[in-house]
């Protein structure tokens, strides 16, 4: 394989050259839609104002108790700082007695030791003291990092923008933004521009999601707009929902936030000798007892102002619905919980794209891609969730059937109700979406992605659904009766013309046939194989925690079960026999799908099959390098599966690493399994460090080494090795059922070829078999 020429960037099979145009089209047909809106159109829609929401008399006095708490729990904070230095200074001044108690002894013999005694007792509680009150005086000066990037608009640039943003805060009553700012959130905001600093007048900024533009029409669009604004409609709810976040979310950065002192604090308490460290060990528990203290406090402001903040959103969502209607709030609220799904939906694309060398130009663009294409499955759920949610105590959201009922009695029309895309608003809207992708992979890399690794988004959705095609192909071949584990055993006569083509044709045909015959049995063993497999995995977490001597809590009586290492071993052996004895009914099966994808791959080395192929030179290009990345793949499954189950002990044992750090038994068996996991990971990827990557890739040449490992992690660093670990296992094993979908590609062509029906999608016969 290595002695292969050099693979070059060049169309291939494996991803569609042409591209769908579709979307495109689609695009186009909007943009010349758009055009006809003009800036007046568009400002003429707004008829009139709207009525502003009048508070009630106990949302004013549940306002007025919450700014009390609020306020008064930093005070609380301070108070105990205070507390904490007069302490110190009580003691170093007050118990200088004990010096003096010390030296009037009559006994000299051990007068010394006993003035060294006093002289710890006496620093200690100062040291103690300083070092706690430099703790609790850091969070008060610290500052909330701002890694989220954002791109700052000029009115002259995007006009309309500024006066459809004018014109809904006209409508609200609200004071217009002196700023508006676009990023690559699927959410929109509007805030003081410098925080405090402009708490006195109206120095506002309107920060917009770009893929909110892309998903929403104009009416929503002006619906979320009216919503952020409604909370800046009355200026003393306005700085009083600011002074709450801004509370809340110190509380939070206090509490949870680590900071090279914390960690300078641990390390110095674990490196200098137990006679001095005793005492940085009694501040850090100080420490952490003021920290939980503001745990608490953290929670009571959560529960006080959360249901103020509860209803100063049902107050911002009165003004959405009076705007946009009330029937368009109900549907934007569905819609932007659906944008949330398809926001995790394209960043998993992303990831993707990304394991090949490329990222798609057009972040917001993909995202609404993905709205578009969620199935009603998923739809559903979504719609069952809504159904099923309920306010906590804590939220500061109200649930959104709450909300919808909230706004029952609003006019369903409102005062604005254009329905044409909200990109309209922008002059250029892929290119801003493109300049906030850009800013999003800055943030995200810490650097500036080449052009040349950025994509259009058309062309990295074609080789999305070629992906899915894949997999779909799959899935029909095997009939649904597919276990990842279970690795396929090719002949090397994979690739070669049969002698006889009829009968190969034949044998094709009966493999076909027994294959459907026997996959309900097989996946009757299939579920039996899970089974052990899951039990299996049981084996080793109880392994690791006998060796270690740790207790965990696992509700299964199956683990539970497994109280000693005889047990263990008595359960592992009796599982390995029972695999072994379903290893040769799964094996029947098996066999039958190996010779039946053989067999289309032999015909389709007949001239006479491959010019009716399309692409049959692309294919027989490609095919040596697919079956050589299938065959290296297959014969690492079960080293994987064991480099997987390793890490999930790994991960295991580390839940206990603060507290059992200094115990030489679990450091032991820690170290152990880390260079088990060290053995496994380095064979396993030596095994594809001179084989191609069978796909196209941004760099050429690419290992399949290097695709499925960016590097080779530290031996004696275990996040290091656990990332990598997981990493190899699941890109592995995806590369496995990636090859595979292609080959099931090809096989389904030859057999439409030769008469046979591709195979229906498998849909599991009822929903219980489905969730299992």
């Amino acid at each position: 394989m290595s002695d292969s020429p050099p693979r070059r960037t060049k169309r291939s099979v494996q991803t569609p050259a042409k591209t769908d145009r579709s979307s495109s089209k689609s695009r186009k047909r909007a943009s010349r839609e758009t055009k006809e809106l003009t800036p007046g159109i568009i400002m003429q829609a707004f008829e009139g104002t709207i009525e502003p929401v009048t508070p009630t008399l106990m949302y004013r006095l549940c306002a007025l108790l919450v700014s009390f708490v609020m306020v008064l729990l930093p005070l609380i904070y301070v108070a105990m700082i205070g507390g904490v230095i007069w302490g110190v200074y009580f003691h170093a001044v007050h118990s200088l007695a004990l010096f003096e108690a010390g030296s009037s002894s009559t006994s000299t013999r051990n007068r010394g030791k006993g003035m060294i005694l006093l002289l710890l007792v006496y620093l200690a509680p100062i040291v103690v003291g300083v070092i706690l009150i430099i703790f609790m005086l850091k969070p008060l000066f610290s500052r909330p990092s701002h890694s989220s990037a954002f791109r700052a608009l000029k009115r002259e640039k995007e006009p309309l923008l500024f006066m459809f943003v004018d014109q809904v805060c006209d409508a609200v009553g609200a004071p217009q933004p002196v700023q508006i700012n676009l990023d690559i959130q699927v959410n929109a905001s509007a805030g003081f521009r410098r925080g405090w600093l402009s708490m006195l007048g109206n120095d506002l900024v309107l920060t917009i999601g770009m893929p909110l533009v892309a998903s929403l029409s104009l009416r929503q669009f002006s619906g979320v707009l009216a919503h952020e604004f409604g909370h800046f409609s009355q200026g003393a709810g306005m700085r009083l929902s600011f002074i709450i976040r801004s509370i809340n979310m110190w509380f939070m950065r206090v509490v949870y936030e680590r900071d090279a002192w914390d960690e300078r604090l641990e390390y110095l308490s674990q490196s200098i000798d137990l006679r001095i460290s005793w005492v940085l060990y009694l501040a850090r528990l100080f420490v952490w007892i003021t920290r939980k203290v503001l745990w608490l406090l953290m929670m009571v402001g959560h529960l006080v102002s959360g249901f103020l903040m509860r209803q100063m959103e049902f107050d911002a969502d009165r003004y959405e619905a009076r705007l946009a209607g009330s029937r368009c709030f109900a549907a934007t609220s569905k819609r932007l919980a659906l944008l949330g799904v398809a926001n995790q939906g394209a960043l998993s694309d992303l990831g993707q794209f990304y394991s090949e060398g490329r990222l798609v130009d057009n972040f917001p663009a993909l995202i609404n891609i993905n709205l578009n294409k969620l199935p009603e499955e998923v739809k559903q759920a979504m719609n069952r969730h809504i159904r099923e949610e309920q306010t906590g105590w804590f939220d500061t959201h109200p649930a959104t059937l709450e909300r919808i009922a909230n706004i029952e009695d609003e006019d369903p029309e409102g005062i604005f109700r254009l329905k044409s895309p909200a990109t309209v608003l922008f002059s250029d809207f892929n290119r801003e979406a493109k300049f906030v992708t850009r800013d999003f992979y800055y943030g995200v890399f810490g650097k500036k992605i080449p052009r040349e690794d950025l994509h259009s988004v058309d062309e990295l959705q074609v080789r999305l659904e070629a992906e899915n095609e894949s997999h779909k192909a799959v899935q029909r071949f095997y009939q649904g009766a597919i276990y990842p584990n279970r690795p396929l055993l090719f002949s090397e006569s994979a690739v070669q013309a049969p002698a006889d083509a009829k009968q190969c044709a034949q044998e094709l045909k009966s493999y076909r046939e027994k294959q459907l015959k026997y996959r309900e049995k097989y996946k009757s063993f299939i579920e039996e194989y899970r089974e052990f497999e899951s039990k299996s995995m049981s084996v080793c977490m109880a392994e690791v925690a006998v060796r270690a001597r740790l207790k965990l809590d696992v509700d299964d009586r199956f683990f539970k079960s497994l109280t000693n290492y005889d047990k263990i071993v008595n359960a592992k052996h009796g599982l390995e026999r029972k695999k072994s004895d379903t290893r040769g009914e799964l094996e029947k099966y098996e066999t039958l799908v190996v010779k039946r994808l053989e067999r289309s791959l032999q015909l389709f080395m007949v001239p006479k099959v491959q010019t009716q192929i399309e692409d049959a030179a692309l294919w027989e290009r490609d095919l040596p390098d697919l079956l050589l990345a299938l065959e290296a793949t297959n014969s690492q499954i079960s080293r994987l599966w064991e480099l997987h189950m390793n890490s999930v002990a790994l991960q295991v044992l580390l839940r206990f690493f603060d507290d059992l750090r200094t115990d030489d038994k679990y450091c032991e068996v820690v170290l152990s399994e880390m260079e088990k996991m060290d053995t496994l990971l380095n064979s396993i990827y030596n095994r594809f460090k001179r084989l191609l990557y069978p796909f196209e890739h941004s760099r050429v040449d690419i290992t399949i080494a290097e695709f499925a490992l960016a590097k080779i992690p530290e031996s004696n660093h275990p996040g290091e090795l656990l990332g990598a670990s997981e990493a190899l296992f699941e890109n592995l094993m995806g590369l496995n059922h990636r090859v595979l979908g292609r080959l099931c590609l090809l096989a389904e062509q030859v057999e439409t070829l030769l008469g046979f029906e591709v195979l229906p999608e498998y849909q599991e016969a009822d929903s219980d078999e489905s969730d299992s």
